[in-house]
């Protein structure tokens, strides 16, 4: 696989697990804008600070600051442009920007009834996953994402996949998918 390849799909869709396996098995290099934003909490850095009080009132950090964070981290890891993308582009504004950075783009979606999204994030524990915030998260997801998906199914480049079940079994299927350039068992919840 020579393209920069986008896992996308709501807060607890799996896509994090999938783009670790993802970027093993094809040889990419993954980017989590979670990771990055992790990162500067743990090193406690003016932007991990930032980041911080967003994240736990369930916002997310703004287009500008994750956009320069991305590139550098695309500057310095991946030059070749061989790359996982998960949790970007979020905004219509992070998608105009990635244009700018990469070519050759496929768009993986994973679908998850919205439900099994709430379970999944509550049993995480983690301090953005409580209750009230995840319905934030998946709410403002819901809002400002759409608009990204539709954007890539535009240009032909989204493809649909069910996130639920067994993880080898989600993993054949975005491999499927990437290989036949179709979506692949996707009910619409």
């Amino acid at each position: 696989m020579d393209i920069a390849l986008i896992l996308t799909g709501a807060p607890g869709s799996g896509k994090g697990t999938q783009a670790t396996h993802l970027a093993r098995r094809h040889d990419l290099t993954h980017l989590s804008t979670g990771d990055l934003f992790r990162d500067h909490i743990t090193r406690d850095t003016e932007l991990g600070r930032t980041a911080r009080q967003l994240i736990d009132a369930g916002h997310y950090v703004p287009d500008e600051l994750t956009n320069e964070m991305v590139r550098d981290h695309i500057e310095r890891n991946a030059p070749d442009g061989r790359i996982i993308l998960d949790g970007y582009p979020r905004t219509l504004a992070q998608v105009d920007f990635l244009d700018t950075l990469l070519d050759g783009l496929i768009v993986v979606n994973l679908v998850v009834a919205q439900a099994e999204l709430q379970d999944r994030l509550e049993r995480r524990g983690r301090s953005d996953d409580l209750a009230d915030v995840v319905r934030q998260r998946l709410a403002i997801y819901a809002t400002e994402s759409e608009p990204v998906l539709a954007a890539y199914r535009e240009r032909g480049l989204l493809h649909d996949v069910d996130g639920s079940g067994d993880l080898d079994e989600i993993a054949r299927r975005i491999d499927d998918a990437l290989a036949t350039g179709r979506s692949i068992a996707v009910d619409r919840f």
